[in-house]
């Protein structure tokens, strides 16, 4: 990788994590992460202000590879945060909608000049997204269904159950990513080289847990946030957390309710329960791993 980092500061970490939020970071977020992989995916996070527990960023590592993946929520955060940013807008055209498409004649960009919506609507036959930039023209993207049919019809995808949500957020992001030019710092991360809200098939991100497939089985993302939730209640039910206070920890956490949390985000609140409400014997121990290790080291 073309980063280098300098020595690796604990206390530098911490300004942007808590001591218990760099431990689900390791044990859960960027598990089976080495040293130097888990020093590069803080550092990106810091650097860039991407928080994993807001669905920011993915680690994503099979076998020995390793990949580092931004989300729209991620992409989205980070125009945001530009002054020049005016919003973006996103929508699917169906087949009965009218929708007209001209070249400007000024700027050359695609322009939308008319999108009216007729019931019933039809089939999905397109998504477009207009990413807006003070100074700047307007950037259009158009995808049309044909395109992203690998990606619905894919084995395991997302896209099978939450078509029209993953088709927005599709557009959405690669306007962005072309009107700000917004990139990460990781020479693997690649636009479109696969959805981070897509399952890959031997990824790792749930606790460990008695029976786990090792096989070349795809990984069920539901069947696998039923079973977190499914700990989760049994675990706040032995610690006496009431479901009200459950939920205000979800929505102080993630600013979201519980059904609207993805799988990567269920397996981090499923840590931090225990680090926000641990048993009385085990708070002294609840912060047990050291970053001691980490003091001194640098990437080559």
């Amino acid at each position: 990788m073309s980063n280098q980092l300098s020595a690796i500061n604990t206390k530098e970490f911490e300004d942007f994590f808590t001591q218990k939020e760099l431990e689900v970071v390791i044990n859960s977020i960027a598990k089976n992460a080495t040293k130097e992989e888990l020093a590069l995916f803080i550092q990106i996070c810091k650097h860039n202000g991407l928080d994993p527990f807001k669905n920011h960023i993915y680690f994503i590592k099979y076998g020995n590879q390793m990949s580092i993946q931004v989300s729209v929520e991620g992409i989205q955060y980070l125009a945001q945060q530009r002054d020049d940013y005016k919003g973006v807008t996103t929508q699917l055209v169906h087949e009965n909608d009218e929708f007209e498409v001209e070249i400007d004649s000024e700027t050359q960009e695609l322009k939308i000049t008319k999108h009216s919506i007729k019931f019933p609507r039809g089939k999905v036959a397109a998504s477009y997204a207009i990413a807006r930039r003070e100074g700047y023209p307007d950037k259009v993207i158009i995808i049309e269904a044909g395109e992203v049919e690998h990606l619905r019809t894919k084995q395991g995808s997302q896209w099978k159950t939450y078509y029209n949500d993953m088709f927005k957020k599709h557009a959405l992001k690669r306007a962005l990513k072309l009107q700000f030019g917004i990139e990460v710092d990781d020479d693997q991360t690649q636009q479109d080289a696969f959805d981070p809200y897509e399952p890959r098939q031997k990824i790792d991100i749930t606790p460990e847990t008695k029976g786990a497939d090792t096989g070349d089985n795809v990984i069920n993302p539901d069947e696998e946030l039923a079973e977190i939730w499914t700990e989760i209640q049994k675990k706040t039910k032995d610690l006496g957390v009431s479901k009200k206070d459950l939920n205000t920890f979800v929505q102080e956490k993630f600013e979201k309710k519980g059904k609207e949390l993805t799988l990567q985000e269920t397996v981090a609140l499923n840590k931090l329960i225990d680090f926000h409400f641990p048993k009385q014997e085990e708070k002294q121990d609840a912060a047990a791993m050291s970053f001691d290790d980490f003091e001194g080291m640098t990437l080559e």
